[in-house]
């Protein structure tokens, strides 16, 4: 019997564990972002939002993405990403302050998220 319990505590422990390793939208913002600064568009664009996605076009969005990556490098990279989100449910809304390593000054952004089948997502602000 306590052979039994020990691999109760020993199954719950690991999906505590599993269910700690989950996407946050904080962690969300901040793989956006290093996809970004190193070019990975695509792996940039699996975090953002279907709809806004849809909305701007994968040409325009691409495009958008390699411009944002050209200017984090001409800003000397990526010092820090702070997400500073409010979530309640499916969304979560705040700012994010992204900060370079070069002398381009900080700048603040509007961020929200929306989870969606599991998964956090950036999407429009509106």
């Amino acid at each position: 019997m306590s052979r039994k319990i020990l691999h109760v505590v020993g199954a719950v422990a690991t999906l505590a564990g599993l269910a700690g390793c989950a996407q946050s939208p904080e962690s969300t913002v901040e793989k956006f972002y290093a996809s970004v600064e190193k070019g990975e568009i695509s792996e940039a664009k699996k975090v953002l939002s279907p709809q806004l996605s849809a909305f701007l076009g994968d040409q325009k969005l691409s495009a958008a993405l390699a411009g944002e990556t050209e200017r984090i490098s001409k800003c000397g990279g990526l010092k820090s990403i702070h997400a500073a989100l409010d979530t309640k449910g499916e969304i979560a809304i705040g700012t994010t302050t992204v900060e370079y390593k070069g002398t381009c000054q900080a700048r603040t952004e509007k961020t929200k998220l929306i989870k969606e089948n599991g998964s956090w997502k950036i999407t429009a602000n509106k």
